[in-house]
């Protein structure tokens, strides 16, 4: 299945969000409950860190119509509080220059 229209970029924002958000209490309760020991909490960052740079990296190749439902995705999750000001920052800054650039593009015939 081909997802590149608004709907589809609306959905995986919100998806992307909200699993971060379960991983990320997911991985406090067994530390607060002793189960995983804290020095994990930098493997977590790790990973996320590596998982965001090849979101930002896939961005580019995104349709128009896909990130504006990213972007539109990301304001609902911005709304209701699951994300912060670092991300914020990330996900709709990150979108907006890529969608600006294509727009940028488009208009002069590249």
């Amino acid at each position: 299945m081909i997802m590149n229209g608004f709907e589809y970029g609306t959905k995986r924002a919100i998806e992307e969000i909200v699993c971060g958000f379960v991983t990320s209490v997911i991985v406090n309760v067994f530390i607060n409950s002793g189960l995983l020991s804290p020095s994990y909490v930098l493997l977590f960052g790790v990973i996320n860190v590596i998982g965001l740079i090849t979101l930002i990296f896939a961005m580019p190749y995104w349709g128009i119509t896909y990130l504006l439902g990213w972007l539109f995705g990301v304001i609902i999750m911005l709304q209701s509080g699951l994300i912060g000001i670092l991300e914020v920052v990330i996900y709709l800054g990150i979108p907006l220059v890529v969608l600006i650039l294509r727009v940028k593009s488009w208009f002069e015939g590249e």
